[in-house]
């Protein structure tokens, strides 16, 4: 167990100014977010766009390649977040960036990173992984030198996040949590975090979908222990399959992986550890995701494809061996074809 990021809780404009950051800062952030508490700071605003891809990141780079930075501020959702690490990783790598995808192919330690998330689900404010979409579909980096050094959580950034949105990018931090507890890597240690995500997100969902500031906090917490829990283990059939249907239609990374989730959980409802995942939080895991799925209407595979179309996302998704690798349970062509028409 290895946690490298300096995770502090607190008013993000307030942790940001103890930080005493000198020199010229690129700040990554959305559209719409106003920079105006970051008083006193020498900063190159680069605003992001969701759902990157490599071309959308290269010509993010080409925009600041002449500049010179000290410390890179990323404040937004996952897709901020990951454009931000690469972005440092090219800072102090001469390399393309098409050329980190894979594991372990950033050789020098990223540009100085503070993370500030503004929804609860990525993670990716504790994570060695960034991803990205190539041609179509969604590829994955994973190095030990994109880490965020400091991770900076405040629920009160979350406030006003639409509904859908508050839902999907909350089962993406559930998502991980399972995920993770559910691969032969997770270890006693391990084991307690995902424990603990899964627990904190049916405690705080409803709140969070009525924007409910206990209810964010426990989202937030949430997605930080399940960015912890993939770090130390690693997800594995669900992000397969949904990086598939992302990168083929354009489908939100949590939404995409909120499809999946109920033939995931089917999949290993007999398994021991998933047993006793339900036993160690008091949950009827597969229930409450059914019942929280048909209260608020959360979309389905047949939504964005037919079924020929899902068997091939089921075929490619099989072409994805670290992820399904690293499941508890061996996983077959046939299992993940059956996986993607429960999902219907």
């Amino acid at each position: 167990m290895f946690i490298r990021t300096n995770i502090i809780f607190g008013d993000f404009a307030q942790e940001i100014a103890k930080l005493k950051l000198e020199g010229a800062g690129l700040l990554c952030c959305r559209r719409c977010f106003d920079p105006a508490p970051l008083k006193g700071l020498d900063l190159c605003i680069l605003r992001i766009s969701p759902e990157p891809t490599v071309e959308s990141v290269r010509a993010y780079w080409h925009e600041i390649e002449d500049k010179r930075f000290d410390y890179v501020l990323a404040i937004g959702g996952g897709s901020i977040i990951d454009v931000a690490k690469i972005l440092a990783a090219r800072m102090e790598n001469e390399e393309e960036i098409e050329n980190f995808i894979g594991v372990e192919k950033i050789r020098h330690k990223a540009k100085k990173l503070i993370a500030v998330p503004t929804t609860h689900g990525s993670g990716s404010e504790v994570t060695k992984y960034s991803v990205l979409k190539l041609k179509d579909v969604k590829k994955s980096v994973a190095s030990e030198n994109i880490y965020p050094d400091v991770a900076i959580i405040d629920e009160k950034l979350t406030f006003g996040l639409p509904k859908d949105l508050t839902i999907h990018t909350s089962i993406d931090a559930l998502c991980h949590n399972i995920e993770a507890y559910l691969t032969k890597f997770c270890d006693p240690l391990t084991d307690i975090i995902c424990e603990s995500g899964v627990k904190v997100f049916f405690e705080g969902i409803e709140e969070a979908i009525s924007d409910v500031a206990d209810g964010r906090k426990r989202m937030m917490l949430s997605s930080v222990l399940g960015g912890i829990a993939i770090t130390n283990a690693q997800t594995s059939v669900v992000h397969a399959l949904s990086h598939v249907l992302g990168g083929m239609c354009d489908v939100p990374h949590g939404l995409a992986n909120a499809v999946f989730l109920p033939a995931f959980l089917k999949f290993y409802a007999e398994d021991e550890k998933f047993r006793r995942l339900e036993k160690s939080t008091g949950i009827d895991i597969r229930e409450s995701i059914r019942d929280l799925y048909e209260k608020y209407g959360v979309k389905g595979l047949s939504d964005f494809v037919d079924r020929g179309e899902a068997l091939k996302i089921a075929e490619r998704a099989f072409e994805n061996k670290r992820l399904l690798g690293g499941g508890r349970k061996p996983v077959t062509l046939d299992d993940l074809k059956e996986i993607v028409l429960d999902s219907f």
